[in-house]
């Protein structure tokens, strides 16, 4: 982060100093950040996809949901099949998607059966509902 080389030489000599975000890291909350940017609707959908996602960071979280209230009343179709077909679906490994189609067809599955691995199952579940016969669970 630093404009500087690991044998201590400045890396671009038109800089000096800390990079912006470290800089920026001891400025009281009240300083805020302004920046303007161009997007188009496909990529915005995109950034808000893994912005908006449980597993992204509060503080881009809070930020993605502001933008996506925006996204309604702009665009409410997109927005409608945005949340419907991206946001709130669910994408599969081919492991996965084989383990659904062995549990729908009846066969007897365990997570070490299906080599899963021990996050994949818990989300496999979590969307599916129980998927072992057997009342073993792992």
């Amino acid at each position: 982060m630093l404009n500087q080389s690991e044998d201590g030489q400045a890396r671009r000599a038109d800089r000096s100093g800390l990079a912006r975000e470290l800089a920026r890291m001891n400025l009281p909350l009240g300083f805020y950040t302004q920046w303007y940017w161009k997007i188009d609707l496909h990529n915005l959908m995109g950034f808000l996809r893994l912005r908006a996602d449980a597993h992204a960071q509060l503080e881009i979280r809070a930020y993605a949901d502001k933008m996506l209230e925006i996204l309604k009343v702009w665009v409410p179709i997109s927005y409608d099949a945005f949340i419907e077909h991206r946001l709130n679906a669910v994408s599969l490994s081919a492991t996965a998607v084989q383990v659904v189609k062995d549990a729908l067809s009846g066969r007897p599955i365990s997570r070490k059966q299906s080599k899963l691995s021990q996050r994949e199952w818990a989300e496999l579940v979590s969307v599916f509902g129980p998927l072992e016969s057997g009342g073993s669970r792992d």
